[in-house]
């Protein structure tokens, strides 16, 4: 496993997965659909090449929830927990940040969707924000 900077998983340890060389930094989207999947106010990701992703273990544990609009969750169909997501072009994997492993020390490249967020939430660093996606 020495040829991945980070491993990750879901709390049950069905699934497993690695990321090599470095990490990418995390984005976090405030949209009511990933602060409703997430719990949170929040969806917290690392957008990595899917060259520099590989699934260790439990690929086939992996269940896809879909709205009719084509907004995809996917998640451990034992723990529920958020595991990582391959885009529908295939060239691009979005990583659940709080499934890594430990702590990583990891940037923060920025906030979308900032004109949806709750009320409630607090956003306290200096990175970037906007209120859908950047143009």
């Amino acid at each position: 496993m020495s040829e991945f900077v980070a491993v990750g998983g879901c709390l049950c340890g069905a699934v497993r997965f690695g990321v090599k060389e470095k990490l990418a930094p995390v984005g976090f989207c405030h949209c009511s659909r990933c602060r409703r999947v997430s719990g949170t106010g929040s969806n917290a990701v690392l957008n990595i090449r899917r060259d520099r992703f590989e699934w260790l273990s439990g690929e086939d544990q992996v269940q896809v929830y879909a709205t009719p609009a084509g907004w995809k969750s996917l998640f451990c169909r034992t723990c529920g927990c958020p595991v990582p997501h391959i885009l529908s072009d295939g060239q691009r994997v979005l990583i659940p940040a709080g499934a890594l492993d430990g702590d990583p020390d990891l940037a923060i490249s920025g906030h979308i969707f900032v004109g949806s967020k709750a009320r409630w939430e607090v956003i306290a660093d200096g990175s970037p924000q906007f209120d859908a996606w950047p143009s």
